[in-house]
């Protein structure tokens, strides 16, 4: 075999297989729609897992904040208890003569209102009078 022919055979060797990869190539093309069947059972598995994983996390803060209502009842209660205690034995063992302060200053926490400020001012100094009061 002479030179050419040797040239000759590997140019269209080349071509053959060039031919042939581009055939079986085009044949198992990537993103055929075995492949996407493939990613999308995967993905709906993931997507699955993850919405199961988020309902049980929503699960998890329902049941702390439903723990936390309860708690915080509880406490309420025992609050008003023991305002309802302090408030009889003022009630009962306190100088009546005075003024109620302690009624009066509870009443005014749980309002909220802008009357507990006169109302601390005057516990504080109880000498002070109304003109005093109205200029603070």
């Amino acid at each position: 075999m002479s030179t050419a022919e040797i040239w000759g055979v590997l140019i269209l060797a080349v071509i053959f297989s060039g031919l042939m990869g581009f055939v079986f190539g085009r044949r198992k093309a990537p993103g055929g729609q075995n492949e996407i069947d493939n990613l999308t059972q995967e993905y709906e598995k993931q997507l699955s897992q993850q919405q199961e994983e988020l309902e049980g996390y929503k699960e998890l803060v329902h049941e702390h904040y439903d723990t936390t209502a309860d708690l915080f009842k509880n406490m309420a209660g025992s609050y008003k208890k023991m305002f309802d205690h302090l408030s009889t034995g003022y009630e009962q063992l306190g100088n009546l003569s005075d003024k109620r302060v302690l009624p009066e200053r509870a009443g005014a926490l749980l309002d909220g209102s802008d009357t507990y400020e006169s109302k601390v001012n005057d516990f504080m100094n109880p000498k002070t009078n109304d003109e005093d009061a109205l200029t603070r």
